[in-house]
């Protein structure tokens, strides 16, 4: 194999080029210089890799989430999650962290609903007295719970990529999703007992009825998605494409959404599809490029050296996606890993959906870690903390995140159950 590309490409990462660029360029050099073939092959590969029914679900989703917060849903939200964990000591954390799980059934996007929780629920926390980091960490790591549980757009890419259905995979992130909101929870509320954070109004069942009906028509959205996947109604795509109608419909219904609204929620969809699908496609040249030179074999060689014990093998793979996202943006590793790694996954006998939601679970923790995680990003500049005060702030957060990756790696059931007593048991 010819390391010059790959070592030309880790040296242009190092001086701060754009990684999709990094990966076009080197990719480019290799096919003229290495593999001596036309030029016209990198063009059809980038068509060829973004050319999928599938991932017209991405902006379709991304569009739902873009809508929602204009329609007047995340308010909604906060609020009923407000009325049933508000009186907690630390409340208002647990609500951020609530929030999030209902988001999540909805965008299916980290970065779309840290955007839409942070900007309620960050400066309604510092206002009541809790530390602006604290404040930006709990929101951005509430917000790697939107790729895990359904729909996730993770979860979408990986279908594409490998054929693995799109409905066993929601329902697989569906337990693990909990798992991690359960583990954020009880960490908000030690940390806000330690830290005296206030509690909220007391509870009141008439408040949660009068919330939860206000919420209801969004609450209902996640409930029609994942049930229509399941039953074959529809394709993940016309799901996607059910949730934009859905979404607007409650904007309009709510007399929130407005013609100017609607127009910077395409817009804003358009330029962040724009992105995705420019990184799917140039990351499918490299894909061809790793094909080309075995490299496949190679990494199965490496970690078949090691193990070939299943749990053990989810061990390093979940490892080695948690240190690349260190370093870079998670849709890129996602197109380049996964086709390299599914022949492993299946030469050890591991449960593809099991795979799917470790990988899905593993490269989410790269929304929130430094250097680049983008919703850490958002989130500092957003709560205006510094990346090292937040990051000490999410050594806990962390800690769940890799713990509850252990616990799926060695019990599979709390992913597989769901999938195989709702579609049955894959044979």
């Amino acid at each position: 194999m010819s390391y010059l590309p790959l070592l030309l490409m880790l040296v242009l990462f190092a001086l701060g080029m754009p990684i999709v660029f990094a990966i076009g360029f080197c990719t480019l050099l290799y096919a003229a210089f290495v593999a001596e073939v036309p030029l016209l092959i990198i063009p059809q590969q980038i068509i060829t890799g973004s050319d999928s029914f599938l991932l017209l679900a991405i902006p379709l989703f991304i569009l739902a989430g873009m809508i929602m917060g204009q329609a007047d849903v995340t308010r909604r939200l906060v609020a009923f999650s407000l009325s049933l964990v508000g009186w907690i000591r630390g409340g208002l954390a647990l609500v951020n962290v609530m929030t999030n799980v209902f988001m999540s059934g909805i965008s299916g996007s980290g970065l779309a609903d840290a955007a839409a929780t942070g900007s309620a629920l960050v400066p309604a926390m510092k206002r009541s007295g809790y530390s602006a980091a604290f404040s930006a960490a709990v929101t951005a790591c509430g917000s790697v719970i939107g790729p895990i549980i359904p729909p996730s757009i993770i979860m979408v890419v990986i279908g594409g990529l490998t054929g693995i259905s799109v409905g066993r995979m929601f329902l697989g992130g569906v337990i693990p999703g909990l798992i991690m909101a359960l583990m954020f929870g009880l960490t908000c509320y030690i940390v806000s007992r330690r830290r005296q954070y206030p509690v909220g109004a007391p509870f009141s069942v008439k408040g949660v009825i009068l919330a939860f009906w206000e919420a209801l028509p969004s609450l209902g959205l996640p409930l029609i998605i994942v049930g229509g996947i399941m039953t074959g109604v529809f394709t993940p795509t016309e799901a996607a494409g059910v949730a934009v109608v859905y979404v607007l419909l409650l904007g309009m219904f709510y007399r929130k959404m407005t013609w100017g609204s609607f127009y910077r929620s395409v817009v804003e969809t358009g330029v962040m599809t724009g992105t995705v699908l420019f990184i799917v496609g140039v990351s499918a040249i490299f894909g061809w490029v790793l094909i080309s030179e075995n490299a496949g074999d190679g990494l199965g060689d490496f970690l078949l050296g090691i193990s070939t014990n299943p749990a053990v093998m989810l061990l390093l793979i979940a490892t080695i996606l948690i240190i690349i996202g260190f370093f870079m943006e998670v849709l890129a590793i996602l197109i380049l890993s996964v086709p390299v790694l599914m022949p492993i996954v299946s030469s050890v006998g591991i449960d593809p959906v099991h795979f799917a939601v470790i990988a899905t679970v593993a490269l989410s923790t790269g929304l929130v870690t430094p250097p680049f995680g983008l919703c850490m990003f958002l989130m500092c500049k957003l709560a205006d903390v510094k990346i090292e005060e937040y990051t000490v702030e999410c050594i806990p957060f962390y800690l769940c995140m890799i713990g509850s990756l252990v616990l799926l790696i060695f019990f599979p059931q709390l992913v597989l159950w769901l999938p195989d007593t709702l579609m049955g048991a894959m044979q």
